[in-house]
């Protein structure tokens, strides 16, 4: 029985434990923890059934909240709490709905009203972690004082900034036209940059600086620019160490490179990104397959850590393909 299997097992005896009142603060702790830890994520990351996956999350994480609701004070589970809630959105709501028939609209914007409520929901969770840990932050954040608010987080902050900010950016993907959330998404760029600058060597904050340099308006960047001169320092400082100049699609040229870097190529995400991002933008059909056959030509096994994920952007590259003539103005 793999890692999966067995935290499925976990989960619902977890579900036992935390409905027993007598459960003592200390048990709570410990298995709160547990969830919490890498392990509690690679049990699900390194799952090779999506389907199964799928189906055990929504208890998952309700467990999640649960135990959270018993520690509230606990950092560590709010950020899993709210990693899980962001992943679950991405990956089981709004990716379906983006792959659905156009006949099955209604459907797509219900699943993307409700991807819309659970990223808002990971993201409340993974700001208030980090507000646990550094009092203050979110006030700043909320008021504008930006370079008071990204100056809190430190190092062991890097995930969980991320997380909340592609939670951010994710939740105002579903709907383009929510002005109120449109007007905050410069913060989940800060979010994103501050993480960043506190650890690049993950290849997920670089594909999501691809998708930051030529998707999101240059408006928001602007807003955060102004609004943070610290980060904007460390941004124009970072990419002229790089030798990269202003032009947004040279900055998602280097970012998609440093993610095949970083991922040893083993992560088909820059990848699609690119495909979605540029390819498309660009009306370049060839490089939209290329991109999208280098996706689908990663072995799954090759890194068991991330093989869930793997395999379900994996069925995105296919289904674009499949749906190539919906994204260019070419006969195919």
């Amino acid at each position: 029985m793999n890692k999966g299997r067995w935290f499925i097992l976990l989960l619902l005896g977890s579900l036992l434990l935390v409905s027993c009142r007598t459960l003592e603060k200390k048990a709570i702790r410990s298995v709160a923890d547990m969830l919490s830890s890498p392990d509690g994520a690679g049990a699900i990351t390194s799952d090779d059934d999506p389907q199964l996956i799928a189906d055990a999350l929504p208890l998952a994480l309700k467990i999640y909240e649960i135990l959270l609701a018993q520690d509230p004070k606990n950092d560590e589970l709010a950020a899993a709490t709210g990693k899980n809630f962001a992943m679950y959105s991405g990956g089981f709501i709004l990716l379906p709905a983006d792959m659905m028939d156009d006949e099955m609209w209604e459907e797509a914007a219900e699943a993307r009203s409700r991807a819309k409520k659970l990223f808002r929901r990971g993201r409340d969770y993974l700001l208030s972690a980090l507000d646990l840990r550094h009092e203050g932050f979110l006030a700043s954040l909320d008021s504008g004082d930006y370079d008071t608010a990204a100056a809190m987080l430190e190092t062991e902050d890097a995930d969980a900034a991320y997380w909340a900010g592609l939670a951010w950016l994710g939740m105002a993907s579903t709907d383009p036209l929510d002005v109120e959330v449109l007007t905050t998404v410069d913060k989940a760029a800060l979010l994103m940059y501050r993480s960043m600058e506190l650890d690049d060597s993950p290849a997920g904050i670089h594909d999501m600086m691809i998708q930051l340099q030529v998707s999101l308006p240059s408006s928001v960047l602007a807003t955060m620019r102004e609004r943070s001169p610290l980060t904007a320092n460390y941004m124009d400082g970072y990419y002229e160490s790089a030798g990269i100049g202003t032009n947004p699609r040279d900055r998602a040229v280097f970012h998609f490179e440093r993610a095949v870097s970083l991922s040893n190529g083993l992560e088909p995400s820059p990848y699609i990104t690119m495909a979605s991002a540029v390819s498309v933008k660009e009306q370049d059909v060839e490089s939209f397959r290329t991109y999208l056959n280098a996706a689908l030509a990663i072995d799954p096994e090759e890194n068991p850590d991330t093989r869930l994920m793997t395999l379900i952007y994996q069925d995105k590259a296919q289904w674009l393909l499949d749906h190539i003539e919906e994204f260019f103005l070419v006969d195919f």
